[in-house]
């Protein structure tokens, strides 16, 4: 039982893998930031004594939160200015097909309901189910936080990288409204020191050869 318990559990971790790199073959912005999020999202979760399951859950949804954007057309995903209205309805759909897509993998932790709602505001005006406060999975909630603290400070298309203290005063700001105020508090306190852990941690995956010359 203890072997196949690791076999399993060894299993689980390649699929993770496999499917981060799955992502990473869409969405060339995610690839060095993955980690960032994991390491901030875990040391939160645990800072917040969420049980050892829940962690499991953070850490791999935070490397998978964004596998839906595999359904959504490339232009619009690395479309260099604002999308449309008509274009982030379909961006929208990304939370909703990455559940169903993880629904499959049956992991033996918490990990499709923080996908789904990772877009849920704490005010009720996020999607795709306009959940409320504590509503939201508490794993939803600490990874929204961190997901968007990591995209302020990292270049995208439409502009470039925001210094990490202006990120996360901007981050702070919504703190109330779009954040849990809780997360917001341990993230606030405990960014730099979660930055600094976050460069030093070895990458668990590898870049696929997508730029190989034929």
């Amino acid at each position: 039982e203890t072997l196949h318990a690791r076999d399993m559990a060894l299993l689980h971790l390649r699929t993770i893998e496999a499917l981060a790199m799955a992502i990473d073959a869409k969405d060339q912005t995610t690839h060095d930031h993955l980690q960032r999020v994991q390491v901030y999202a875990t040391e939160i979760a645990r800072e917040m004594n969420l049980s050892p399951i829940e962690i499991e859950g953070i850490q791999a949804a935070a490397v998978l939160h964004d596998i839906g954007k595999l359904a959504v057309p490339e232009h619009i995903i690395s479309k260099p200015g604002k999308l449309t209205p008509e274009e982030f309805e379909k961006m929208k759909i990304h939370p909703v097909v990455g559940a169903e897509i993880l629904e499959r993998v049956q992991f033996p932790y918490p990990v499709v309901p923080i996908v789904r709602s990772h877009h849920e505001k704490w005010d009720g005006t996020g999607y795709p189910d306009g959940l409320k406060g504590k509503e939201i999975p508490i794993g939803a909630r600490i990874l929204s936080a961190v997901d968007c603290l990591d995209a302020l400070a990292s270049d995208r298309q439409y502009r470039k990288a925001l210094p990490l203290d202006l990120a996360m005063e901007k981050v702070a700001a919504l703190s109330g409204t779009c954040f849990d105020p809780a997360v917001v508090a341990v993230l606030n306190r405990r960014y730099q020191e979660l930055e600094a852990k976050a460069r030093t941690e070895p990458t668990t995956t590898s870049a696929l050869s997508i730029h190989v010359p034929v």
